[in-house]
């Protein structure tokens, strides 16, 4: 079940100018995944504000892209009739019958529980295409904020109005082989997304079935 959604509904009512431009994560995955594909596919779970799902589809990428907050949605859907928009709970199941070359999460590990992270991973299972590629970005647990406020699980904390659970590279690792997917790659690196004024320390995963 997808936590603070009430949050996100109004962080997405207001316009947040410093999150517009695509992350790094995003220019990295296409550089290293999607450049000189043709008629490539992605899906994004958790898109937010847009600002990766709308930059790989201006590069030509087809893009699905799901978020919980219907306010984030409904502003992207009278953006961009490109891609397809769909406000859902990604980590229930989803009926979706294409199939995609990049399962693309960027910073939504950390906002949902343990059992969340399962069904996105069943999700992920059943909309990769064979060969195809699931990539993860997230808070870690030597991030700065890891620990601060109120603790409400081993790793998780409610914290500037809003819950993260930041994320153990080896448990998910472990989860990502228990589940089927072999490891490619698991770095880590405050580098990833440099936020001012934060140490935030971010893991970056590639994985494939």
């Amino acid at each position: 079940m997808l936590r603070d959604s009430a949050y996100w509904d109004e962080f997405y009512s207001l316009e947040h100018d410093e999150i517009k431009e695509p992350s790094k994560f995003a220019k990295f995955i296409f550089n290293n995944f999607l450049l000189n594909k043709n008629k490539a596919s992605l899906i994004e779970f958790g898109c937010g504000n847009g600002r990766d799902s709308l930059y790989f589809n201006a590069k030509g990428i087809d893009v699905v892209a799901i978020d919980g907050s219907h306010i984030a949605i409904e502003s992207l859907q009278k953006q961009n009739q490109k891609a397809s928009w769909i406000c859902a709970d990604f980590t229930a199941p989803l009926n979706l019958k294409d199939k995609f070359d990049i399962c693309y999460s960027r910073f939504t590990l950390h906002a949902i529980d343990d059992i969340a992270e399962q069904g996105l991973i069943k999700n992920v299972k059943n909309l990769l295409k064979p060969n195809g590629f699931f990539v993860v970005e997230a808070r870690s647990i030597n991030d700065d904020k890891f620990g601060v406020g109120k603790a409400v699980g081993e790793r998780e904390f409610i914290s500037d109005g809003h819950y993260r659970r930041f994320i153990d590279p080896d448990i998910f690792k472990s989860n990502l082989i228990a589940n089927g997917f072999k490891v490619i790659s698991i770095e880590q690196s405050n580098q990833f997304a440099p936020t001012p004024g934060q140490n935030c320390v971010c893991i970056r995963v590639i994985a494939k079935l």
